[in-house]
């Protein structure tokens, strides 16, 4: 059956949109067909994503500038214990992450602060696993550790300021199907968000990255995360088309620029606390192979 326009442009019409319907069915066949970010043969190269930045982090009222690393790897982390498998897989033993290190460092003034966290995903579903997070500077040395403990999630914190040292508390997610999320883990899980749709609800987990462990810092918060076109931006590391997360949450507004382009390196990121980062450099790099003295300039 044939539907006509005035001015006799009907099957023309008609022809242009069983045109457009069979390409969005293509799109669609490719995707389902495509897999999941976490199970792409990427992370099995034997090699790890190892990106630089530089930017600033607002601390004592000022700006300082900031040089941080984010890498990613596949590795083995054992059930029982919940740390990295020396002998590699083992069947119902072990189980295939994602980890995610964080480094930071910044003066301030006669002193330096550095930063790690490490978050660890499954890498089938990028659900939370754990995150362990180090902060050092002038004054003391805080630890968080957040993950399984007796059949529990524990976040437990040992830190250098009072009522904050040596305390341990079940973490307790808010009642919803929303994703549980750690803050720390978004510059990789969000990469596995992004065919979804314009905006979606998570229960986030704050940040634990600092010198402070308020008891705060252990309650989960709903936020909003929306999904934007950013076009092309520009960063040291060169011109990429982009796509920007908003994570829209009691804090503020944290945003994420991503490549648009698989595997979706994170470009940069301005969070509501005072820290912006751009990317100077990305490879994929076996780096724990590279420790003798003159291989630095691998990573310069």
């Amino acid at each position: 059956m044939k539907y006509y326009l005035k001015g006799g442009r009907g099957p023309r019409l008609g022809l242009a949109a069983a045109i457009l319907v069979a390409i969005v069915a293509i799109v669609a066949i490719a995707r389902a067909k495509a897999p999941a970010f976490g199970a792409n043969t990427l992370w099995d190269d034997g090699k790890a994503e190892l990106s630089q930045y530089e930017g600033q982090t607002q601390r004592y009222g000022e700006m300082r500038p900031t040089r941080a690393r984010i890498v990613i790897v596949k590795e083995d982390m054992l059930r029982d214990t919940w740390v990295k498998s020396d002998q590699g897989p083992l069947s119902n033993r072990t189980l295939e992450v994602l980890k995610v290190v964080f480094v930071a460092e910044f003066p301030t003034g006669s002193y330096f602060y550095r930063q790690a966290a490490t978050t660890f995903l499954d890498r089938r579903s990028l659900e939370m696993v754990k995150e362990n997070m180090s902060h050092f500077d002038g004054c003391g040395i805080t630890y968080v550790r957040v993950g399984p403990k007796d059949g529990r999630t524990v976040h437990e914190a040992h830190s250098y300021w009072e009522g904050e040292a040596d305390r341990a508390v079940d973490l307790v997610w808010p009642a919803g199907d929303a994703p549980h999320v750690y803050w720390d883990a978004l510059p990789l899980w969000l990469r596995g968000q992004m065919g979804r749709g314009a905006a979606s609800k998570v229960l986030l987990l704050p940040s634990q990255v600092g010198g402070r462990s308020p008891i705060e810092a252990t309650r989960p918060v709903e936020a909003t995360i929306r999904w934007s076109d950013a076009g092309e931006l520009e960063v040291p590391a060169g011109r990429f088309r982009a796509r920007l997360a908003e994570v829209d949450s009691p804090s503020g507004t944290d945003r994420f620029w991503f490549e648009a382009a698989m595997p979706h390196v994170l470009l940069e990121l301005e969070t509501a606390a005072g820290r912006t980062l751009a990317l100077r450099k990305t490879q994929r790099l076996d780096y724990w192979k590279h420790h003798a003295v003159g291989e630095e300039k691998l990573v310069e």
